[in-house]
């Protein structure tokens, strides 16, 4: 199957392209060995004429020559290709002798629809008994939730103080017991604080702020000539029954120094 010329042009255009069998394998995906085939003329070496065929028009056109002159020279040595048949239809599927060849096909391994949808219903009742049982068991009488649960009590308000200086004031206030912070209110400045139980209020001046505590208006309290220091809590003057805050007198000035509270400038 040799000396018919491809093998000789094959290798002759390759060479002329200056492309070595591998550089060709890797650019035409033709494996080196079946290239050294085509380029031998040893067809046989290949996976048979299909494969030859396909070989031959890719690597021809490849390396630029005419696939179809290629193949034509091809098939006045080895004929022309064959067609292809189809492939034989499958057998008829065997069929298993049956092991209850006395029965009718229809009885045969069939199993009893009444008997199985009968299973199904008394599964489905069990399973409803079971977990109504335990919803039952889980859940509390009705009548004991008000009572099993406790109510919960109403937070008090909080208290609030709003101050307004009518002329320059020094300002010292503590909040539910923390550390003392100083202020400076200008004329005409506003300030307003807000605690959860206490707010202590120190005034270097009284008589110069307005202040207003939980909503209620105390007016200008505190005299010219001292210090003005209070402390109110949340329910002060929320209602009539509670005039002054805490319980205590109503504030009143104080030039004293005792107090943890003292007028100082920030």
């Amino acid at each position: 199957m040799q000396g018919i010329g491809i093998g000789p042009a094959l290798r002759r255009a390759r060479l002329l392209r200056g492309k070595s069998i591998e550089e060709a394998s890797r650019e035409t995906r033709i494996r080196a060995e079946y290239l050294h085939a085509l380029e031998r003329e040893s067809f046989e070496a290949l996976l048979g004429d299909v494969y030859v065929r396909g070989f031959l028009r890719s690597y021809s056109t490849y390396l630029g020559l005419d696939p179809d002159k290629v193949l034509s020279i091809y098939n006045r040595h080895f004929g022309q290709p064959g067609t292809t048949l189809p492939a034989p239809p499958p057998g008829p599927a065997r069929v298993s002798r049956s092991t209850t060849p006395h029965l009718p096909e229809h009885h045969r391994l069939h199993p009893s629809w009444r008997f199985l949808i009968g299973v199904a219903l008394l599964l489905f009742a069990i399973f409803g008994a079971v977990g109504l049982l335990s919803r039952s068991r889980s859940v509390p009488p009705a009548q004991n939730l008000g009572a099993s649960q406790p109510s919960i009590p109403a937070l008090p308000p909080p208290v609030t103080v709003t101050l307004r200086a009518i002329q320059e004031v020094h300002l010292t206030v503590r909040l539910d017991g923390g550390s003392a912070t100083n202020y400076v209110l200008r004329a005409n400045e506003s300030r307003s604080f807000q605690a959860e139980a206490r707010i202590e209020v120190l005034l270097s001046q009284g008589g110069v702020t307005a202040i207003t505590v939980n909503g209620h208006s105390l007016g200008v309290p505190g005299v010219l000539t001292g210090s003005y220091r209070a402390s109110f809590g949340p329910t002060d003057f929320r209602t009539p029954a509670s005039p002054s805050p805490s319980g205590r007198a109503h504030p009143s000035p104080s030039t004293s120094g005792r107090s943890s509270l003292s007028p100082s400038a920030p």
